[in-house]
């Protein structure tokens, strides 16, 4: 082990929990989960990637999993979040479903690492109640907009709005398994390559997808440091 990781070590007997630490852990954790898988990641590994103490870990979880679900707590939400504001604007159904998939895609762009671990980890398995309702709650606010496109003859009325959405989603999700920031496609044009490809399927012939105008850049967060007694 370096010299200032046994430093680190160290100083961590007796230490109170630190925001910093915390967040340097949930990256540690991050990495670890994506590149091993979850279950061939033990606290260990984690603790040695940020030079602590094993023991030093439970200052700040009580299992693994509180540690799995706190690395992707955050881009989960703000996705979520996004699109609660989106549905309660007076955009057309189209705008919505441009604007929302953008949102979804420069998320996933900018937290990449801890949406990977969210859809190859958190997707397959038995859910918390909560993240259960908050899969429930964005599959919901999102087929309200491609339905909302069929009652005002956006969409074509054969669109079955559920499995639209699903198709969306799934779309989107599966970007964490071939896409690579920095790529030769940025995160903005694989969002509008989407939309044309998934807009053009649901709009009627009399209804035109334009473009979406310029969108502010979306704040990404990280994940909130912890509070501790």
């Amino acid at each position: 082990m370096k010299h200032n990781a046994r430093l680190r070590l160290e100083n961590e007997r007796g230490a109170m929990p630190r925001p910093s630490r915390w967040n340097e852990i949930i990256e540690a954790a991050a990495e670890a989960f994506r590149t091993n898988g979850f279950a061939a990641t033990s606290l260990e590994d984690i603790a040695s990637a940020v030079g602590m103490w094993k023991g030093s870990l439970y200052h700040y979880i009580n299992s693994k999993e509180d540690l799995l679900f706190a690395v992707v707590r955050g881009p989960a939400e703000e996705i979520l979040n996004q699109l609660r504001e989106l549905s309660d604007t007076d955009l057309p159904p189209t705008e919505k479903i441009r604007r929302a998939t953008r949102s979804h895609v420069q998320i996933l762009n900018s937290n990449f690492v801890y949406a990977s671990v969210y859809l190859q980890e958190i997707a397959g398995r038995r859910k918390l109640p909560e993240w259960t309702a908050m899969d429930r709650e964005y599959l919901n606010l999102l087929e309200s907009i491609v339905r909302e496109g069929v009652d005002s003859g956006e969409f074509s009325a054969v669109t079955n709005p559920r499995v639209a959405t699903l198709a969306l989603i799934g779309s989107l999700n599966w970007l964490t398994h071939w896409y690579r920031p920095g790529g030769s496609l940025h995160a903005d044009e694989i969002a509008d390559q989407f939309c044309d490809l998934f807009l053009g399927g649901l709009i009627t012939r009399k209804t035109k997808a334009p473009r979406s105008q310029t969108i502010t850049p979306i704040k990404t967060t990280k994940p909130r440091a912890r509070r501790t007694a």
